[in-house]
Formats: structure tokens, sequence, C-alpha cells
């Protein structure tokens, strides 16, 4: 009777446990437990209280909560695995499993995603700079596949704010750039002011702040996030609002090693919550605009607005100096892509959503 007692006894406490390993396993993965405990490399450009960064820590939250705690992250902040400027690298390479990849560094490795930056006077509205990568990515899954052929996975695209010019002295027409040194960055950037006679400087945006003040570069060409993160205003206190738009310039990249190695319900969760991020980032981003306005109004900054003759000018000199959609469809075509095509579509998908180009498009759409 004892061995029977203590036979019953233990089973009851094999089951008790197994119901307590049952529950626990609920809260370490969704409903059914079955996320697997992993704790995940990110990657970020800048601080981790900086706006750049905001969408990782929109989704680095989202993951844990809804993996139950079981997906966790190693957080790696102001790239500190590697230069800002290699971060696709840093990411392809295992280095870390996720991160921000901004296309402006990558214009060999990542061709097609240039075409953000080649079109001149974009509207101002982040979330529409985002939603146009988004659609011309759906029609041409290139976009995506280009990333792959660096052994990453694009989950989101970020639109980040209207691009503006930043001074010491301050400057109002486009004339007053010729001879002056100008922090930017990009392949079709470059020739758009090369053509006014300003002198590109390249410099990372963890860079400007001494940039500016060693008088390496009078004026930064960047977007007000950027600019109050880094309190550009204690070095250049002069913006210029050039009306140049919104672009796509950063991305929420996974190494695709590692994207192969999960399975189904885990990759669904974090293109999930990648979605998601992006969409909570750009309600933030568009909240915040007036916030980083005031903030650079608090600290002095004064603004110029840039004529519209003097966009239809710099737009007429830059096109002239170097067509830049043409030289993206040269770039695009030479890569192995149908570059006219893929321009024609991007400009028409843009009309759609509610773009309206600030030059003649006839051109270049079919």
């Amino acid at each position: 009777m004892k061995k029977l007692f203590a036979m019953i006894m233990t089973l009851m406490m094999v089951f008790s446990m197994a119901a307590c390993s049952s529950d626990d396993g609920g809260q370490q993965g969704d409903a059914t437990g079955d996320y697997p405990e992993m704790k995940l490399t990110i990657a970020g450009l800048d601080g981790d209280d900086t706006a750049k960064a905001h969408d990782l820590r929109l989704f680095i939250d989202l993951v844990t909560e809804k993996s139950g705690g079981a997906i966790t992250f190693q957080e790696y902040w102001e790239s500190s695995l590697g230069a800002a400027t290699a971060n696709l690298d840093t990411i392809g390479q295992g280095i870390a499993d996720v991160g921000t990849v901004c296309t402006l560094y990558t214009p060999t490795q990542l061709p097609l995603s240039q075409i953000t930056y080649c079109v001149p006077f974009a509207p101002d509205d982040v979330k529409m700079a985002s939603d146009l990568m988004v659609k011309i990515a759906e029609k041409y899954p290139d976009f995506y596949a280009e990333y792959e052929k660096n052994n990453t996975v694009c989950l989101a695209w970020k639109g980040n704010e209207p691009y503006k010019l930043y001074s010491k002295d301050g400057f109002t027409s486009i004339d007053q750039l010729k001879g002056q040194n100008i922090t930017l960055g990009g392949v079709y950037y470059v020739p758009w002011f090369e053509s006014v006679g300003a002198v590109p400087v390249s410099a990372p945006a963890a860079d400007l702040y001494q940039t500016i003040k060693n008088n390496l570069a009078v004026g930064s060409f960047v977007y007000d996030s950027i600019y109050c993160d880094y309190k550009l205003y204690e070095v250049e206190a002069n913006c210029l609002e050039v009306g140049l738009g919104a672009r796509n310039c950063d991305v929420i990249a996974f190494n695709k090693t590692k994207w192969d190695s999960l399975d189904d319900k885990t990759k669904a969760l974090l293109q999930e919550c990648a979605t998601e991020a992006m969409g909570s980032f750009h309600d933030w981003e568009n909240e915040q605009m007036a916030a980083w306005v005031q903030e650079m109004k608090d600290n002095g900054v004064e603004f110029a607005t840039l004529s519209d003759a003097d966009k239809e000018s710099w737009a007429e000199t830059a096109l002239a100096y170097e067509d830049t959609l043409q030289s993206w469809i040269n770039d695009a075509t030479a890569a192995g892509y149908d570059g006219a095509a893929i321009m024609s579509d991007y400009l028409k998908i843009g009309e759609e959503l509610g773009y309206e180009w600030h030059f003649d498009t006839s051109k270049y759409i079919k």
C-alpha cells in the first residue's frame, strides 16, 4: 500500500510540474507557447535616445512583448559594432542579427534603393515617402532581392523628415552656396549641390557637430531630428527650408542566414512587429516635427524659405548639370534592371499617392 501511495504521489508531482511548465511556456511565448527563446543582437546607428533610433526601440519593445519575453535583444547603439556607413555589412556578415541600414551609405550595394534620392522636390509627408518605397518594391521585388544579395532581409521602410540646409551665417538663396563647404551624402545629392558651386563634404551624423565647429564645413544638409539630437544649433543657428522633400533613408534589416533558420511563425512575428513599429514611428515622427521646430526656435535658430523661383532655377540648373533621374536609370540598367520602367512606375505611383512633382516628368513616364 505504501508503494502504491508513493507511486500515486510521484505521478501527481509529475503532472503538476508539467502543468507549471505549460503555464510558464505560455508566458514565455504566445498563447500556444511556441516561440523559441533567443537573444538577438541589434545594431543601431545612433544613440538609443535619438529620433533615428526610435523605430528600432519600438521594434524591440513589440517583439519582446508579443513573444511573451521569449525573444529578447542584446542592444548595441552608436555604431558600436562597426562604422555607420558599413551597417549593411555588419548585419549581412552576422555581426548583428538586425539593425538599421541607411541607404545613403550603400549606393553600390543597393543601387535600386537610391531612387529615393535622385528625384528632386518631393513632398514633405514622411508616411508617403515610406509608402512610395513599399509600393514600388511590391511591383518590383528586385528592391527586396538586392538586400538578399547582401545577405540581409528588408523588413520595413522608413520615411525620414524633409531635408533642410542649416548653416553658420545663414543662406537665403542658392546663389550664396557657391564655394561653400556643405556636409551631405549620396551619389545623387552631390551633383545637385555641385551644380550651384557648393563643395560637398562627407560626414556621418555623429561627426557633424565637430565638422561644423572646426570649420571643415559651414553648413549641413540633414533634417530637424538629427539637427536637434546633436544640438547643431550650437554651431549653426540658421535654417533654409529648401523644399527638396522627405526621403526613404533607412530600413530595418535582418541577417538573412539567421532569418532562414527561423520557423515561419517567428518570421511572421518579426515582420508584423517591424511593420507595426514603422507605422507607429511615422505617427510619432509627424507629431514631433513641430516640437523639433520649436526646440530650434527656443535655441535662437533663424529660418528662411527658398523661393519658388529659386527652386525652379535650381532644378533647371541641376538637371542641366547632371540629369540625376537619368543617371539613376543608367545605373540601374547597368546593374541588370529595367531602370526606365522602374523610374516611370515610381513617378506614377508617387502621383497616385498624392505626390506633386515639381518638375516636368513627361520625359521619364512611359
